[in-house]
């Protein structure tokens, strides 16, 4: 079984390009970053196998705890209470969505990175077009958070994004996040309080036809990058180079307040975000998986006490996920109206 491990680990690590988790780099020193890269992955069935009890106890736990919100969120009186306070909330949700992607740019090009600290503009470019390439990005982060020229301002961060590929690879995966809201952007360029919107009736059309039935399926582009992006960060630096996440317990003495070995530590970490993000991902429980990855962000942004920059796009996606709630294409969403066709959109 080891022999295996180590052969999917190896495999794995051949197919991502050596550059390190957003969140540990911000943390962690230069020098310990680099070692980390040399370790190997996060040995699972041997953590598992030293700390049975524990593991069984807390695989326990979280399903509790999955269908204990579970029954609170299709509770009827439940529903009843909250639905005044959170379905208004939902035509604001493309609003969210875009000034979070304008403000993140715009930090950007400010910072002289792009989308994160590791990814710093003076690696991929010559210094003589970085003032450049700084200007490009505040201008058209500017533009997207008023909503002035939204959709081109988006397409041309897409292509940028898209771009990054060449230099990074896999890597970009991480950052998918950035991707579902330029799409979203791009979709829903004329949303509410854009400037675009004054003039949406010059649109022809046929044009303006397509945009309202792509504009349905935005937040499910939206949701589903959101999820690959947190699950593949999960995995890259929890699990492919775990050591990146056990030297950060220990750096930051989390077994203080979690009492166990800081292998036990990122294996539970791993297993809650990939959880996070496949409930992002397939829809299932959208409003409390949002809702859980902004209180723990907060968290970590006080205890680390990270730049607050390049969380900003993580924080405005959970909340535009937040005040959407459910879409027609998730899971949860599905399951009811299989049995009952007539289900209304779940408000929890």
């Amino acid at each position: 079984m080891r022999k295996i491990h180590i052969f999917l680990g190896t495999i794995l690590a051949a197919l991502v390009p050596p550059f390190a988790s957003a969140h540990e780099v911000y943390v962690l020193p230069p020098e310990v970053v680099a070692h980390a890269m040399t370790q190997p992955s996060l040995p699972i069935f041997e953590i598992v196998s030293s700390n049975t009890g524990q593991f069984f106890f807390w695989v326990f736990i979280t399903i509790w705890a999955i269908f204990t919100i579970l029954s609170i969120s299709l509770s009827k009186p439940v529903e009843r209470r909250v639905e005044p306070l959170l379905r208004p909330l939902k035509k604001y949700a493309p609003l969210v969505g875009r000034v979070t992607l304008g403000l993140a740019i715009v930090a950007s090009g400010a910072f002289g990175a792009l989308f994160g600290p590791e990814l710093a503009l003076r690696d991929f470019l010559a210094p003589e077009l970085i003032p450049y390439f700084k200007s490009l990005l505040i201008v058209l982060g500017t533009l997207v958070t008023f909503g002035l020229f939204t959709r081109l301002s988006a397409l041309v961060l897409c292509l940028i994004y898209v771009a990054m590929w060449i230099e990074y690879g896999h890597y970009m995966l991480t950052y998918a996040n950035y991707f579902g809201e330029m799409l979203l952007v791009l979709i829903v360029g004329n949303a509410t309080h854009a400037l675009d919107r004054y003039f949406h009736h010059l649109y022809p059309h046929v044009f303006h036809n397509i945009l309202v039935w792509v504009e349905e399926h935005a937040f499910l582009i939206l949701r589903i990058t959101f999820g690959i992006s947190l699950i593949f960060a999960s995995f890259y630096a929890k699990f492919l180079h775990a050591d990146l996440a056990i030297q950060t317990v220990i750096e930051y003495n989390l077994t203080t307040y979690f009492p166990f070995e800081p292998s036990f530590i990122v294996l539970g970490a791993f297993a809650i975000e990939m959880l996070l993000g496949l409930f992002i991902l397939f829809g299932i429980e959208i409003r409390f998986a949002s809702l859980f990855l902004l209180f723990w962000l907060t968290l970590s942004l006080l205890y680390f006490k990270e730049a607050v920059w390049p969380h900003v796009i993580l924080a405005g996606t959970g909340l535009a996920i937040f005040m959407h709630g459910y879409d027609t294409y998730t899971l949860e969403l599905g399951f009811l109206r299989r049995r009952n066709r007539r289900a209304r959109e779940p408000i929890l």
